[in-house]
């Protein structure tokens, strides 16, 4: 049985598919901490103070992070295209999925409730 070289490429594409994924989600965790909180009925009742604007620096960083996964997404995709071969075209699905997860992010900070 012939021995199959090592594609070092292909890794690497998969490496930063992963690395994408792992960034979104520590975004998603940016995101959650610097969103105004919720005022729920129990807060009213026990009359708890809430914060009621953004936190700036976790929003700054979530806003440049998520931009800076659309980009890593789309150029990893291109990369994965480019390279066209079979065995590694799976990547493009979840490539594709994390630039529509970035973009509907996006859209949910920028049009989330003031």
């Amino acid at each position: 049985m012939a021995k199959h070289p090592k594609d070092w490429l292909g890794g690497l594409l998969a490496a930063l598919t992963a690395g994408g994924w792992t960034f979104y989600f520590l975004l998603l965790i940016l995101f959650h901490y610097g969103r105004p909180e919720q005022h729920f009925g129990y807060l009213r009742y026990l009359e708890i103070e809430v914060r009621t604007v953004w936190l700036t620096l976790p929003t700054l960083w979530f806003h440049l992070g998520i931009w800076g996964a659309l980009g890593l997404a789309l150029t990893t995709f291109t990369l994965v295209h480019l390279k066209g071969r079979r065995h590694s075209q799976y990547l493009k699905v979840y490539l594709l999925m994390l630039v529509v997860a970035a973009a509907l992010t996006l859209l949910l900070f920028y049009l989330y409730p003031t």
